[in-house]
């Protein structure tokens, strides 16, 4: 009887997980597709097939599936204490804000000076103080580090996503006429345009990847679990869509317009990227038995280097917004995003082993995402 559990009393699964880096790999090449949609097509953009496409793989598949494999990853991770996490936290709040400097704010003040354009300028403001995906994640690792501190169980995780989801729905739509305070605000729920990742929208699917992680870490026949998860995710992905669109909520797919309730979505929105993600990760469970070892391993190695990959592309693609002739053509987006691709990924690989030189350190325990 002991046999056919499907879940054993402590860890049995542990080491790097293949699916969670298949999906990883595949989230920041989404993440640098629809960046370069974004940042160089002629905006509003046409919802062409193309375009719908292309948002798409840059909406569920890319940001949730990142933050559902953080989650896993601190099930995985040795250094996991409360100090650990807060102060990788506090390292990636602090990135998050430099990145917007460069990125956001000093490319804009350069358009500024060619141009006289105050819009410019404002714009580098607004968008240097707003909330990306690494304000975020360092926010869900201090998190994390409370929680850890607090000895939370599953049940407490639970009840912190859906108090997060309601206290979501109160306070949305909420805004300050201070621009300091909207960015605070903005950084817990969507207070402006420029809150791309509030906290109490997002945190749900760390939180999900950790629960998770607590059921792979123990799992005995993990084809047996991710076949459960298709049952299950399957069915509640199309039923959560026909909720969705019954009730007038998008997510980018339609037109340019509607990619706000993407970033700002509520409850129901958790509930169906939810369970795309468990449905998303179960399919690449089955589909890495049949990917080419070439794939496998670029996209492992993506896996490991998505922060850094994260923030070279941003920086090569807002740079380029301040030297090329835009808007582009789609054909030259798609042209630009397949030479960014392996220059992102080259100058990754060197800058960590030029860090790995520079600053050896003692082997440590490796997340499973």
């Amino acid at each position: 009887m002991e046999e056919n559990r499907l879940l054993a009393d402590s860890p049995v699964n542990r080491g790097r997980q293949l699916e969670l880096d298949i999906i990883k790999g595949l989230a920041i090449l989404f993440m640098l597709l629809v960046h370069c949609l974004e940042c160089f097509i002629e905006l509003p953009w046409e919802p062409t097939w193309a375009n719908r496409l292309i948002y798409f793989l840059g909406c569920p598949p890319a940001a949730p599936v990142f933050m559902f494999a953080l989650g896993v990853g601190l099930v995985y991770s040795r250094k996991n204490s409360p100090r650990d996490l807060a102060v990788r936290g506090l390292r990636i709040l602090l990135l998050g804000y430099v990145l917007a400097f460069f990125r956001d704010f000093l490319s804009r003040y350069v358009l500024y000076l060619r141009t006289g354009s105050a819009a410019e300028l404002a714009e580098g403001v607004n968008e240097f103080l707003g909330v990306d995906i690494l304000p975020f994640a360092g926010l869900t690792f201090l998190f994390f580090a409370g929680a850890a501190k607090l000895r939370f169980q599953n049940i407490h995780y639970i009840a912190a996503a859906l108090i997060g989801g309601a206290a979501n729905l109160l306070l949305m739509g909420t805004s300050f006429s201070s621009p300091l305070l909207n960015h605070f605000g903005g950084l817990i729920w969507g207070t402006t345009e420029y809150s791309w990742f509030p906290f109490l929208t997002w945190i749900t699917y760390p939180i999900l990847g950790y629960l998770f992680g607590q059921l792979l870490i123990r799992c005995r026949d993990k084809t047996r679990l991710y076949k459960i998860c298709l049952w299950v995710s399957l069915p509640a992905v199309l039923a959560g869509g026909l909720l969705y669109r019954h009730y007038g909520l998008y997510f980018g797919w339609e037109d340019y317009h509607h990619t706000g309730a993407y970033w700002h979505h509520n409850l129901l929105g958790n509930l169906l990227f939810a369970s795309f993600v468990v449905a998303w990760t179960s399919l690449a469970y089955f589909a890495a038995a049949k990917l080419p070892e070439v794939v496998v391993k670029t996209l492992s190695r993506w896996s490991r280097n998505i922060t850094v990959m994260y923030v070279i592309h941003w920086m090569i693609v807002s740079w380029s917004i301040v030297v090329l002739p835009l808007p582009f053509t789609l054909p030259w987006i798609l042209a630009y995003f397949v030479v960014l691709v392996p220059v992102t990924d080259a100058a990754a690989v060197g800058y960590l082993a030029l860090k790995g030189r520079l600053f050896p350190r003692a082997p440590a325990g490796r997340a499973a995402a």
